[in-house]
């Protein structure tokens, strides 16, 4: 590790000596002026914003041709994708701050997708791919008061594009790599008129994969894992009038791959995954006024083809959000905005059709830059079909102390609805459960210097979860508590038009407190899968203006994981997964004048023996190549 570590550093450390003689363009400065839509659903710059943003732009996914999205995300500060190196057919498991998974809100274009079918509702990022997306935003810290349900750890924002310059534009990428993995997509965009703006994109991959379970020495290999998606996603706008825009779209996805049985154990087990996702989005702007309603619905569908037979769920997800916000003045902004949702089941020949909704009416106002000081103070109330009504609120208060120093923080409180089948399942369903409930406390710094070219930032959360729903031998209860706490540090600068470089370090810790009937009660970490120490580095080279070079690596120290032991019962064992690194080089070359750039990616450099997920494997060294173009 060690030496991995010294490599590094290395380049960090001596690239920039390496290309002085090459580049003596200027020092360049961050973008703050980038508009933010998710932290507030008011556009503020990420300056006027009190809260901390993540922003990964087009560039920048681009620039990792050859990651799905969860690999895009685990390169970020706060963020955990479990299994992201694992076998292409497993599912992704995405930690915010230590949160579990479905704590994690994802949205499409600022509207949540859900999979009511799931467990806890989590949806699976496989069945979304990186090639029709113009960035990601993301806002971690509780955001229910502005998007409901499943927000308590954060929200992940998936941008789409919008029609390009012109009537037709074409795009694509095709790629090849290890494990017989192919990578094709195509896409046209374009204007037509000066009323209509398309964009339509469809996505094919494939991999004959690697064995999903670690096989424990027997004599029989394991069979590979592999899997194939296709995707399409389309979108229209269409300017009605100068200031009125509607917008249709449609995303859908077909995902079907093979899965073993559990840890150590191989099996010819086949999986389908299928999401179809349309909606409609309206935009009114006035000179102090703006007008947003939109809808949409997700439906998702798996099916499991094991040796305990076939199994089919389906899940069903209404979502409605109608908001506006007001320009009182140049320092006052309003947004009220009113949300309905609902999930369903279907019904099955076994099982009755189950069903949920939550209307819930919200409220923000923003104030901004008054002696150097903005918040935003938002409220919520919501009210299920089952549980009745909870609110929350949200405080963000930020102080710009100069132009380059701003300290901010924020409390706020979230829940999650109980899920389809934990209020009304097979399998030990309570009707009476209540949501579950959390506070979350942040305060943190960011620090400009070298010209607004080098940002610091560091900050310190703390989230309290309450009313945990867990599985008792009574059926699923409101019982427990759940506190998470931690430091995140990062940085990034631009240290000249050619070079970027950036780091990050993670601190996390957290436990569950176990309340009894006898009224005793006890703690104890239950961070699983999620290291306590964790960070990361990155180094980005325009070599030239045709050839630019990257190195990324990332260290996990220690984490703990539980095993259920066939041989004894399944009884559960607690064990102990190493510590790791990794290196990742990748490279792009552009010609044509950029219309046509050719790339690698180079993954676990160092070919590194680690453990993501106990008794399961995960990728070694691994290359993908291919050609992207924007013509």
């Amino acid at each position: 590790m060690s030496k991995i570590i010294t490599t590094i550093l290395g380049v960090l450390l001596c690239a920039p000596s390496i290309l002085a003689q090459q580049t003596d363009a200027p020092t360049d400065s961050l973008n703050l002026d980038q508009i933010i839509i998710t932290a507030s659903k008011i556009p503020l710059s990420e300056r006027e914003t009190t809260k901390p943003v993540i922003i990964i732009n087009r560039a920048e996914i681009e620039r990792n041709s050859g990651r799905d999205i969860s690999q895009i995300l685990n390169q970020q500060s706060g963020i955990r994708v479990n299994d992201a190196y694992g076998a292409p057919s497993n599912g992704r498991i995405l930690y915010m701050q230590g949160a579990a998974a479905q704590n994690t809100l994802i949205l499409v274009d600022g509207f949540p997708i859900s999979d009511p079918s799931g467990v806890g509702g989590l949806f699976d990022l496989r069945l979304l791919p990186t090639n029709n997306l113009e960035r990601i935003e993301v806002i971690k810290g509780s955001q229910s008061t502005l998007y409901g349900t499943d927000a308590i750890a954060g929200v992940v924002n998936l941008i789409t594009q919008s029609g390009g310059e012109g009537l037709l534009n074409t795009t694509g990428r095709i790629s090849y790599g290890s494990y017989n993995t192919f990578n094709g997509n195509a896409g046209v965009n374009g204007t037509a008129g000066s009323r209509i703006r398309y964009t339509l994109n469809y996505n094919r991959e494939s991999s004959d994969g690697f064995s999903a379970a670690r096989n424990p020495g027997g004599l029989e290999p394991f069979g590979n894992d592999g899997y194939e998606l296709d995707a399409f996603f389309g979108k229209t706008d269409v300017l009605l009038t100068e200031n009125l825009t509607i917008s249709p779209f449609l995303n859908y996805s077909y995902n079907e791959g093979d899965y073993d049985a559990g840890s150590f154990m191989d099996a010819d087990n086949v999986y389908t995954l299928e999401l179809l996702n349309p909606g409609v989005q309206a935009r009114y702007t006035g000179r102090s006024f703006r007008l947003n309603a939109g809808y949409n619905f997700t439906r998702t569908v798996r099916s499991f083809d094991s040796q305990f037979g076939f199994d089919e769920y389906e899940g069903r997800f209404h979502n409605a959000d109608l908001f506006s916000n007001y320009s009182i003045s140049d320092r006052i902004k309003l947004l009220a905005g009113f949300n309905l949702q609902q999930y369903s089941i279907p019904e099955r020949p076994d099982v009755a059709e189950r069903d949920a909704r939550i209307v819930s009416p919200y409220a923000t106002v923003y104030l901004k830059d008054l002696f150097g000081f903005s918040t935003e103070i938002g409220y919520r109330l919501n009210s299920h079909t089952e549980y009745g009504s909870n609110s929350t609120f949200s405080f963000a208060p930020a102080y710009n102390i100069t132009d380059r120093v701003k300290v901010y923080g924020s409390v706020s409180t979230g829940f999650k609805a109980p899920t389809l089948d934990e209020l009304f399942g097979p399998f030990g369903a309570n009707p009476d459960l209540d949501p579950q409930r959390s506070i979350y406390f942040n305060t943190g710094a960011e620090l400009y210097l070298l010209a607004q070219s080098l940002k610091i930032s560091a900050q310190y959360f703390n989230r309290e979860i309450d009313d945990l729903i867990i599985f008792s031998t009574m059926g699923y209860i409101n019982r427990d508590r759940q506190n998470d706490y931690g430091v995140e540090l990062s940085a990034d600068w631009l240290m000249s038009s050619r070079i970027t470089t950036g780091a990050w370090y993670n601190f996390l810790d957290g436990e569950i407190t176990n309340f009894f009937e006898d009224g005793t009660e006890s703690a104890q970490s239950n961070l699983i899968r999620r290291p306590k120490h964790s960070f990361g580095l990155n180094l980005g080279i325009a070599v030239t203006d045709q050839l630019y070079l990257r190195a990324d690596g990332e260290y996990n120290g220690e984490r703990q994981d539980l095993f259920f032991n066939p041989e004894n019962s399944f009884a559960q064992e607690d064990v102990t997964l190493d510590a790791y690194t990794l290196l990742n080089l990748y490279a792009e070359y552009k010609v044509a004048d950029g219309k046509f750039t050719l790339f690698g990616d180079l993954k676990n450099l160092f070919n590194t023996d680690f453990t993501e997920v106990y008794g399961f494997n995960t990728t070694g060294i691994s290359l993908k190549a291919g050609l992207r173009f924007s013509i």
